[in-house]
């Protein structure tokens, strides 16, 4: 289960005590025990443990939220500032994140998922957006990235 993966890489960065990874493995505890309160707090709100999907769509609010810092940080703010050492921050927490994931589609699979996806709803213009992402959606939940899709889906949409 993955949730029993995520504790025991938890419990492997604490006893690891190799000075030269010291700082890895202390940003890397921080970011498991922060998703760990993520599920616990699903606990509480449920009153049940999450299925593996359910921790796959907390890990996905995660790494959609690190992103959404980066860019902030890459300066696309109204300052324009840059901050390295948050962009390294989120780079290093997002491919934490990321290991947990199921492996994601490629662009080309989300592509020939989408065409299929267009002609099953017989979709026209862009206005039936909507149709075709209720036919992607159950295909691509947790292995492709929604505004990836979403983009996709806009691309390949008769004008």
């Amino acid at each position: 289960m993955l949730l029993e993966r995520i504790n025991s890489d938890l419990i492997a960065a604490m006893k690891d005590r190799d000075p030269e990874r010291k700082e890895a493995n202390q940003a890397k505890v921080v970011s498991l025990r922060t998703l760990l309160a993520e599920v616990k707090t699903f606990q509480v709100n449920n009153r049940r443990d999450p299925s593996d999907e359910e921790v796959t769509s907390i890990l996905q609010r995660g790494i959609k939220q690190f992103r959404e810092t980066l860019d902030k940080a890459n300066g696309q703010k109204p300052s324009g500032l840059v901050r390295q050492d948050i962009v390294d921050q989120e780079k290093i927490k997002i491919a934490l994140y990321e290991k947990y994931l199921p492996t994601q589609l490629e662009r080309a699979e989300i592509e020939a998922l989408v065409k299929a996806a267009i002609e099953q709803a017989n979709a026209q213009s862009p206005k039936d957006m909507g149709a075709v992402m209720t036919v992607l959606r159950p295909q691509t939940q947790g292995k492709a990235d929604g505004k990836l899709v979403s983009e996709i889906v806009r691309e390949l949409l008769p004008k």
